[in-house]
């Protein structure tokens, strides 16, 4: 039993009535809004101008791709699924996935990648595109090389490396450099996709300079509200769950742009509609489920938070940080001391300059701070981040839970605007 939309009902929907029925409901919430990185096409939500890039990239020869951002922006995400949209059309992706770790070394990320590919083909009923072999005890980028060369000139082969931030060992990051730089000398059709935390591509790939030809960089920023928005219509669509527009707002103003938070506190508000019977998603729903996200996420980020605002001494420093987390920023997430004086004036309900609150963004961004905050810049054109996004969001609903924003500066703060989302 499950509790979808029904093609044949005029109203498209059928209402849970017993108990089970509810149950099943809230076993189909979560399982949509778990938070994990979506491997489902239909469920992908914006990206397409990525999507398409990463597509032209695996179809000219010889191309590879480097996918970067904060993290929590949906990297993994996305390379789960841009290939997916065309797949029934070009039957020859072959798609192999592996996690870099910080104990791997060259030889056993790229045997392991060896291995899944012919796995992936294998399992697809592709054996005959992938004709390679995997039992090797170490290997050299040539030996790979000449591994991929065997492929079926039919197929797509597309390595995915997620995680490659987490190698450490410099040998296998040069090696890897190598690879690449290879299979572009010698026109090899695989294409690679390095995936990882990074503000730029320096920090995520040695020796970049050197293979930037092949190379196809793709930043991926924050989500806009649009593509927030989508990522709750197209999973409540699949239920007979509806969000209100204000609950909506909400949830998208709370995620900062990361969409792992719209599902996280989307999920929570549709449990608490369900446990009250109701299918619709109110602002109300959105309130109670804070709760529910400060005790899920406390082990996560209690101590950092504790870190940077502990003082012996009367201090604002909890105000400080609240006004960061909104503060405008830019779609890396990036402020500035401007743009934190708004805020900040209205959670102290006193009108405020920048240096009520300068020494907080030293504190933050220094050890003494936990380096809750990243620094970049000159002084005086300094600009800031969360070191990790997903406190950002953390410090926010935790500023609500303690009345540190009143009713009126909510409304400000959180840019409530009665339903009006963008199309």
């Amino acid at each position: 039993m499950h509790l979808i939309r029904g093609q044949n009902e005029a109203s498209g929907k059928q209402e849970a009535k017993t108990a089970e029925e509810w149950l099943v409901l809230e076993f189909e919430i979560s399982g949509l809004f778990d938070g994990a990185p979506i491997s489902e096409e239909d469920l992908f939500a914006g990206r397409s101008e990525e999507v398409s890039r990463m597509l032209r990239a695996v179809m000219e020869k010889s191309k590879h791709v480097v996918l970067f951002g904060e993290r929590g922006v949906g990297k993994t995400s996305l390379s789960n699924v841009f290939w997916k949209r065309y797949n029934k059309i070009l039957q020859s992706f072959l798609v192999a996935r592996v996690q870099a770790s910080p104990a791997d070394y060259f030889s056993t990320l790229w045997i392991r990648a060896l291995e899944e590919l012919k796995a992936s083909a294998n399992a697809t009923g592709k054996a005959a595109y992938a004709p390679i072999e995997t039992s090797f005890t170490s290997i050299t980028p040539s030996e790979i090389r000449r591994e991929l060369a065997k492929c079926s000139p039919n197929a797509l082969p597309v390595i995915i490396v997620d995680e490659y931030d987490k190698l450490e060992d410099d040998d296998a990051k040069s090696l890897t450099a190598n690879l690449i730089k290879e299979l572009y000398d010698y026109s090899t059709t695989t294409t690679i996709i390095l995936v990882g935390v990074a503000e730029s591509i320096g920090q995520l790939v040695e020796d970049h300079v050197s293979i930037n030809r092949p190379l196809v960089q793709i930043p991926l920023s924050r989500m806009n509200d649009r593509e927030l928005k989508e990522i709750i219509t197209s999973r409540a669509s699949r239920t007979v769950m509806k969000f209100d527009p204000d609950a909506m707002w909400t949830i998208i103003t709370l995620s900062r742009g990361l969409p792992f938070f719209t599902q996280t506190l989307s999920k929570h508000a549709a449990l608490v509609a369900i446990e009250n019977r109701r299918i619709t998603v109110t602002n109300d729903d959105v309130e109670a489920s804070m709760e529910r996200f400060i005790r899920d996420t406390e082990a996560s980020f209690k101590d950092e938070y504790r870190a940077a605002t502990r003082s012996n001494q009367a201090n604002f420093f909890q105000e400080s940080l609240l006004a960061c987390a909104l503060a405008s920023s830019d779609e890396d997430g990036f402020f500035t001391a401007n743009d934190v004086v708004e805020p900040y004036s209205a959670i102290v309900k006193e009108r405020k300059r920048i240096a009520h609150f300068e020494r907080h963004l030293r504190r933050f961004s220094s050890e003494e701070g936990g380096n809750i905050l990243i620094c970049r810049g000159r002084e005086r054109r300094q600009t800031f981040r969360f070191s990790d996004p997903m406190m950002q969001p953390y410090v926010i609903i935790r500023g609500i839970q303690k009345g540190m924003i009143d009713e009126a500066a909510r409304s400000t703060l959180l840019q409530k605007e009665q339903g009006v989302l963008p199309i």
